[in-house]
């Protein structure tokens, strides 16, 4: 009932941000993901049966990133205040995205391989790997993306995706990997935390 409570939820979401995006090109290019992915996740989930947690983060992610697909990630309005209180001269909510892509969808990468019966370190490695070369085929499909299909000259056309900071795809996909590693340690902390408590 939770797992399709979450669905449920997502369907608002995905259905009310569909309604007037700011750039409907954005919206369409950021949801081929989602679009692709979804009905995948619906179908790990009958062989895996994630956990309520696992599900919770996936649902939780792909939301916030349709609101960036929405508003457009340098144009994110709900983020503006927080960049605003720190002085910052960009809008940082796409790098928040980045990290939080590592952080709450490394488990679910992680319970797909370990439960086909490969060995814990392993399925963290895979994990981390898969993690890390998806954060960067992300920015080579943004970056083909802006090349055929932005009309505006080049500077304007990177602006739109880098904020005018060279070091935009780089940075992205360091704190994916950042962010998987803290989920790794604190998967794995939990992970001993609960056997220790299964012996005692």
């Amino acid at each position: 009932m939770f797992k399709k409570t979450l669905v449920v939820i997502f369907f608002i979401f995905w259905i009310t941000l569909a309604i007037n995006p700011v750039d409907p090109g954005i919206w369409a290019l950021e949801n081929i993901l989602v679009v692709t992915v979804f009905p995948v996740v619906l179908w790990l989930d009958r062989l895996y049966s994630f956990n309520n947690w696992t599900y919770l983060s996936l649902t939780a992610f792909v939301i916030l990133h349709l609101f960036g697909a929405h508003m457009t990630y340098c144009g994110m309005t709900y983020f503006i205040w927080y960049s605003d209180w720190f002085g910052w001269e960009r809008n940082y909510y796409d790098q928040v995205i980045h990290f939080l892509f590592g952080l709450m969808v490394f488990v679910p990468f992680f319970e797909i391989f370990y439960h086909q019966g490969i060995s814990k370190k392993l399925s963290y490695l895979i994990a981390f790997l898969f993690i890390t070369s998806v954060g960067a085929w992300y920015e080579i499909l943004e970056w083909i993306t802006m090349v055929v299909f932005c009309q505006q000259p080049d500077e304007v056309c990177s602006e739109a995706i880098t904020q005018g900071d060279i070091w935009d795809a780089q940075k992205d996909i360091a704190y994916a990997i950042i962010g998987s590693i803290i989920a790794l340690l604190l998967h794995n902390l939990w992970g001993r935390k609960t056997s220790k408590k299964g012996t005692e």
